[in-house]
């Protein structure tokens, strides 16, 4: 095979607050591979060396699988990669420890220039830490909330308020009123004031902050009652996080130095890779991404075009289980398990992940908490993403991916595909035709940054290596009696019947589709299920892939209710583990 790429070889790092993980990229035949992983711990090397030691560990561990040396016995990194395969050409850095960009939003009115400027800094390494509308006659500030910004202050005070050409005195009262608060803070304490306003209110505000505080002068997020205009807010936002939080980071930056590109926050360069995809396959509705993390759960979703949408929560499966914990209600965790566990076992078991948050489920009960404690973490995370994209639903039911990539050790090291589909498909409330695919190697943020680099390198490991495919969910809104055909499906292979099925209401079946095989299904639901067309018992036929799982078929109903009664809840959640794995 011709030389198709640069030869070049590539260590991908994404240092977590549990796991360090590094990827070994290098041509096999012409094309670029991933061709080995390793990992090391980031927690229990942090009082003993700091994060470059977890970094070499790892890299020490990837030496032992590939008999490639890649560290100088100084323990600095060896490159340029020499023609024995010793050393690497290129190291790109993605991490999620950097603190995120605490922001607080100041609008003139609720529905237009707030709403418009928390949709601009709803960002994968935003913080929202207070948003205040002055919508009322007097324009006046709560005592409260100008005690909170000066008490407390935020790393970004953004201001948003007026069409362009309107009315300055609003904008300049508000200017001059935050000013005369944060002119009594020390200079090292007050924020960077972020105006996305009325651009005729510019030299008011210049005048008004000049000498107290940094100011920055944006587009207009709402330049006309009918437009939103969000990117120049959120590119500022972006360039204040990375020179904030990533490079005033000490830690981060002794690593900095090895790597060949900015240091990446991972769920931004994760975005990034995403809106690939979606471009890549003109995916209408995009992209959900995933990530159920030892310190927190977020989501994000990406579509062709527009900026990301994004959330994070305190909750996860590591040192995070404590947000959890906070609740003082065990039986959110427990209404996800199926192995009889007292309140105060669950606390326990919670209180020893909390503590060793890299240890591994020893018991069949340890595995079973695990899965729900990931279950619940997403499924809070889920309903807060929701309310902060403006999408309240009740149900929580999400109709809004084409295809959701999910992240997380707790996905990726699941007992069996189908519990990691499990995860997904009950805390995010799928619904429709959704295609389920794993982010099993943590590839996707670092071959964001590998694109900058060598972007010929990064697709082709993309397509070989990036994503493990769970498989196409068919998944009806709607409910049926237990037991009724809720939903009939038949898979056809170039027009050749495959396989059918009859799906029970409160049931999930399978039906056997490769990796890489496309087939088409045609489906048809019972009067009370509908598979997204907006017609209860449409028939409907689509062209699917398959995975690990093939095609799931689930008619459990939408949103999924489960059993009030502990004994028979407990049977459904098992019952359900065993259907979808059956295939």
């Amino acid at each position: 095979m011709a030389d198709e790429t640069g030869g070049g070889t590539y260590l991908l790092i994404d240092v977590g607050h549990v796991l360090t993980h590094v990827a070994y990229i290098a041509p096999v035949e012409g094309v670029a591979r991933l061709v080995a992983l390793a990992e090391a711990s980031t927690t229990n090397v942090l009082a003993n060396g700091g994060l470059m030691e977890g970094v070499r560990r790892a890299i020490a561990n990837l030496h032992v699988l590939v008999g490639r040396q890649m560290l100088e016995p100084n323990g600095e990194l060896r490159r340029p990669g020499d023609g024995d395969g010793h050393g690497v050409d290129g190291v790109v850095l993605t991490t999620s420890l950097a603190p995120t960009l605490r922001v607080a939003v100041v609008g003139l009115t609720r529905d237009l220039s707030l709403a418009s400027a928390i949709r601009a800094a709803t960002l994968p390494y935003v913080t929202l830490v207070r948003t205040i509308c002055l919508e009322n006659s007097t324009r006046r500030w709560e005592t409260e909330d100008l005690q909170a910004l000066v008490g407390d202050p935020p790393d970004v005070v953004v201001m948003a308020g007026g069409v362009d050409g309107g009315p300055v005195a609003p904008i300049r009262d508000m200017g001059e009123i935050l000013s005369a608060a944060y002119s009594l803070l020390p200079e090292s304490a007050r924020p960077v004031v972020v105006f996305a306003g009325n651009a005729r209110a510019h030299r008011s505000l210049i005048a008004a902050f000049s000498g107290i505080t940094d100011l920055r002068l944006v587009a207009n997020v709402r330049p006309t009652a009918q437009s939103e205009n969000l990117e120049e807010l959120r590119a500022t936002l972006t360039r204040l996080f990375y020179a904030r939080g990533v490079s005033q980071a000490a830690e981060l930056q002794s690593l900095s130095r090895w790597a060949q590109a900015p240091i990446l926050s991972d769920l931004d360069a994760m975005a990034r890779t995403l809106r690939f995809l979606a471009r890549r396959y003109s995916l209408e509705k995009g992209l959900l991404g995933v990530d159920v993390g030892g310190n927190g759960s977020r989501v994000l979703l990406v579509r062709p075009q527009g900026g990301a949408l994004a959330w994070a929560s305190p909750y996860g499966c590591g040192t995070a289980v404590a947000a959890l914990r906070d609740l003082g209600d065990p039986t959110a965790v427990m209404r996800w398990m199926h192995h009889p566990l007292s309140w105060a076992e669950v606390w326990d078991r919670l209180s020893n992940v909390e503590v060793r948050p890299a240890g591994v489920p020893q018991t069949e009960e340890d595995w079973d908490l695990q899965q729900a404690s990931a279950r619940e973490s997403l499924w809070r995370t889920w309903r807060g993403a929701l309310a902060a994209w403006g999408q309240v639903r009740e149900d929580g039911v999400c109709w809004d991916a084409d295809v959701v990539v999910a992240r997380g050790s707790v996905l990726n090291r699941a007992r069996t595909p189908g519990r990691a589909a499990l995860m997904l498909i009950d805390a995010l409330q799928l619904t429709g035709l959704v295609r389920l695919t794993l982010d099993w190697a943590n590839l996707l943020p670092g071959l964001s940054g590998l694109a900058r680099t060598d972007a010929l390198a990064a697709v082709q490991v993309l397509d070989s290596d990036g994503l493990m495919d769970l498989g196409t969910l068919v998944a009806p809104a709607g409910s049926g009696r237990p037991g009724t055909e809720a939903l009939r499906a038949r898979l056809f292979e170039q027009g050749e019947l495959r396989a059918e099925v009859s799906v029970p209401a409160g049931s999930i079946r399978t039906l056997p589709l490769g990796v890489n095989e496309i087939a088409q299904l045609e489906l048809y639901p019972a009067r009370g299920f509908d598979l997204g067309g907006g017609r209860r018992g449409r028939a409907g036929v689509a062209e699917v892939r398959g995975g690990a799982l093939g095609v799931i078929l689930d008619a459990r109903g939408r949103p999924l209710q489960l059993p009030t009664d502990e004994e028979e809840r407990a049977r459904a959640l098992q019952t359900w583990e065993q259907e979808i794995d059956a295939g």
